[in-house]
């Protein structure tokens, strides 16, 4: 279960949280006025379905 934290916890402590994403494998749910934004994952698990920004020459039209 990913962990909810608000945008700007994540602006003040981005080293610390990515730390705990690659040393442990958390989760994070990044949250703006209690709404869902993003979500933050280690590289290494699969985002199955989804594009990552790297693959944007991929899209039609790009």
């Amino acid at each position: 279960m990913a962990k909810k934290i608000s945008a700007m916890e994540v602006r003040r402590n981005f080293g610390e949280i990515l730390d705990q994403v690659r040393l442990t494998g958390e989760e994070f749910v990044i949250e703006r006025a209690g709404k869902s934004l993003a979500r933050l994952v280690p590289v290494s698990q699969e985002t199955s379905g989804k594009l990552d920004f790297r693959d944007i020459l991929k899209l039609p039209g790009v």
